[in-house]
């Protein structure tokens, strides 16, 4: 698992299965619906979200839960989708997930009394046709539904996309009584809210006796973000798990209100808490699991889950750095697109290649070394093998490596560097010295905080994670695609 895989655990967990579908490339999404035009009642939720978001579903637990508790209440649910150039429409996770809308899109229109009840059979039946055991769970024929998707679909589609595309609106959003709700993702707080909201004649009384004990206050908490670097809402819902309430001020890493209070920072997006004794015993097991640095009284945690940028680390013009685990199959499908294009001369003019390790090292009481590899011993060995080549036979190495990567996982590696043309028996002489050198890769890696394959660093200080983010970058917009989803391997 690695560092932000930890922090993000508690929200992971708790999310549907869809959310832990990988995300494809986004179009631009539009606005939410526009109000009735009848006067809305008091206590009104309306949850605007992508079909398979993890962090639109707590939100839909949350106001579903509310809504059975508080009567008054309602709750509407409504699809966000996007358009292509060409007028199709897109969803941020692909297929699937627009598959979903459509679903949604035609629920709402021929049986909206059952949308809820569908959406909570479809949580709980997350696999491909899990719809269908959500269909007859809210009492619809899928057969049916079915019929309805391949005639009515497209045209529902276009009417939720017709009615999300004035507000401009792009992300997840609950609204409460036509207003963005502020409050924490937490069900009190959301049912404090909603119950304020109805008629005080409809509002449901606390149990008797009960007295509100009062909360202390969040502590600070900052979020230092860049041009392209933005903060996660779900991470800030992390936080909040551990510090209801809180509210991060965000501030440019250029801004001189940043540079008089975080002058140190060694990457973003970088979320700061003051390193207090009560924030410390709430964070404590995070703490010495080293998620947080403390510096000048802060601590500070820094997120690599998509983006981010090295702030103080030199830069390395025209270089692209890819970190993968040598027997990833998503790190070993990036190498071959990175190859193909290197090859093609997609790259930006100038831009060379220069790949590195994922895993841990550690001096055996033999004074030799001892590595530790996600994938295994094998791992271990063909990383040290990989850099032994790089060194030895520079202009060698990519063909080795484009020949390994087809059987990567076969013992008989001299086969691959025959292929190149590398002396195999050159290659196990400098085994020792191999060794050392990936020790050495390995620490520079762990000191970056980079522990997913494949991972990239653009001009030694854009940081990305995963191919479909690399492609994003001005110059690399030719890189093939992987070939499928984007995913990784976790240190």
């Amino acid at each position: 698992m690695n560092r932000t895989a930890a922090l993000l655990l508690a929200f992971l967990l708790s999310a549907p299965a869809f959310s832990q579908q990988p995300a494809a490339p986004a179009a631009a999404r539009p606005a939410v619906p526009a109000a009735a035009k009848s006067a809305p009642s008091a206590g009104r939720l309306e949850l605007y979200l992508e079909a398979m978001d993890g962090q639109g579903w707590q939100w839909f637990f949350l106001a579903d839960t509310v809504r059975r508790n508080l009567p008054s209440s309602e709750l509407k649910v409504y699809p966000l989708v996007s358009r292509n150039a060409d007028g199709s429409f897109a969803a941020r996770r692909g297929d699937p997930e627009l598959a979903e809308s459509m679903r949604m899109a035609v629920l709402s229109k021929d049986y909206p009394s059952k949308l809820i009840s569908y959406l909570n059979g479809r949580s709980l039946s997350p696999s491909a046709d899990g719809w269908r055991d959500a269909a007859l769970f809210a009492g619809i024929n899928p057969d049916e539904l079915d019929k309805r998707l391949a005639s009515e679909g497209a045209a529902a589609l276009g009417d939720v996309y017709k009615k999300t595309s004035a507000a401009g609106r792009t992300e997840a959003v609950l609204l409460l009584d036509g207003k963005p709700y502020t409050g924490s993702q937490r069900l009190l707080p959301l049912y404090d809210a909603v119950n304020a909201a109805l008629p005080a004649a409809k509002r449901v009384a606390p149990p008797a006796g009960y007295k509100p004990v009062p909360k202390p206050p969040p502590p600070g908490f900052w979020v230092v973000v860049s041009s392209g670097i933005t903060k996660n809402d779900a991470l800030v819902g992390v936080f909040d798990r551990f510090f209801e309430g809180i509210k991060p001020v965000v501030l440019d890493y250029g801004s001189p209100e940043r540079a008089a209070k975080f002058p140190e920072l060694q990457f973003l997006p970088s979320y700061i808490l003051p390193a207090t004794a009560d924030v410390k015993v709430r964070l404590e097991n995070e703490i010495k699991a080293g998620l947080f640095v403390e510096k000048g009284g802060y601590l500070v945690y820094e997120d690599r889950q998509h983006k981010g940028y090295y702030a103080s680390r030199p830069e390395k013009k025209n270089k692209l750095e890819v970190f993968v685990m040598s027997m990833c199959p998503f790190g070993v499908m990036a190498e071959a697109s990175l190859l193909d294009a290197q090859k093609n001369k997609l790259f930006p003019d100038g831009v060379t290649l220069e790949v590195h390790y994922i895993g841990d090292a550690k001096k055996n009481e033999k004074g030799g070394w001892d590595f530790n590899s996600l994938h295994g011993p094998a791992e271990a060995e063909e990383d040290a093998r990989q850099i032994s080549i790089s060194k030895n036979f520079p202009d060698k190495f990519t063909a080795y490596l484009a020949e390994r990567n087809k059987e990567i996982t076969s013992p008989d590696w001299k086969k691959a560097a025959a292929a190149a043309g590398i002396d195999a028996a050159a290659v196990e002489a400098s085994s020792e010295t191999a060794k050392a050198l990936l020790a050495e890769d390995f620490a520079a890696t762990t000191a970056l905080g980079i522990g997913t394959s494949p991972s990239f660093v653009v001009g030694g200080r854009e940081f990305m994670v995963g191919l479909n983010e690399l492609v994003k970058m001005p110059g690399f917009e030719g890189v093939p695609p992987p070939g499928q989803p984007a995913a990784g391997c976790n240190k």
